[in-house]
């Protein structure tokens, strides 16, 4: 399962990614924004 946020009523949503057809539960909406942590990457260069 993966955490995802509705594009409309800004809700976290939790979906089998499995599935086909995801829509909120709370507005319907099909829009979708995957929930990501806001911490920074540091990337080493040679």
């Amino acid at each position: 399962m993966s955490g995802y946020r509705c594009g409309i009523c800004k809700k976290s949503v939790k979906f089998d990614v499995k599935n086909i057809g995801m829509q909120c539960a709370y507005c319907g909406s099909k829009v979708f924004y995957k929930e990501r942590p806001t911490v920074a990457k540091r990337v080493h260069t040679r």
